[in-house]
């Protein structure tokens, strides 16, 4: 039953002439867990996270979707019952393949309740971001190959010793480390000291 409620698919390739025309309005949603939406995403896609808790408010009507989404936007989004609304989540390729009690039918179903043009892009954000990975951002884009990198000083190459067999530096310095003929019997990884590796 839910099936019959919920809009229609779009392909990436319209998707992408309606972004890059500017004559509609297109409100991007991504269903995805925050963890791979934070990872990377399509430019100017809001997240609505896929929780337990999300999807039972919703099917209540405890939240309306207009606020959902004005609460997961970065910034004020203009609302119009007329825009497009385009919904993606990693790979689903059309509607019919939606268990009718998973998240991204529920959204749908709450969507195409305030929105006239309520559409699933077909592949989701794994066909999008294959064929068009220049028109989505993220942080994976942004983390450098060091990740203490920015923390030691220019001039510094390799691991920053702090205290006789303790140094301070990255993955990549560790394995110049052990190409070299120094042991290491203790290594932190990162600026953030988040990890402790090893070395024997």
């Amino acid at each position: 039953m839910a099936h019959e409620m919920i809009g229609t698919q779009i392909v990436t390739e319209r998707l992408v002439a309606l972004l890059e025309s500017g004559t509609e309005k297109v409100l991007l949603i991504d269903s995805r867990p925050f963890v791979e939406y934070n990872t990377s995403h399509i430019l100017e896609a809001i997240n609505i996270n896929c929780s337990k808790l999300m999807k039972r408010r919703l099917q209540q009507d405890k939240v309306l979707i207009t606020e959902l989404i004005q609460h997961s936007a970065k910034h004020k989004v203009d609302i119009d019952c007329n825009q497009k609304v385009v919904v993606y989540d990693q790979s689903s390729q059309d509607v019919a393949s939606l268990s009718s009690d998973c998240f991204l039918t529920v959204l749908l179903g709450k969507l195409e309740k305030s929105f006239n043009s309520v559409h699933l892009l077909a592949g989701g954000f794994a066909e999008f971001s294959r064929c068009f990975p220049g028109l989505c951002e993220g942080k994976s884009t942004l983390v450098p190959t060091c990740i203490s990198q920015p923390c030691l000083p220019v001039a510094n190459i390799g691991p920053t010793r702090i205290l006789p067999n303790l140094y301070l530096g990255c993955q990549r310095d560790v394995l110049n480390k052990v190409g070299a003929s120094k042991r290491l019997s203790l290594y932190l990884l990162g600026a953030a000291g988040e990890a402790a590796w090893n070395i024997l």
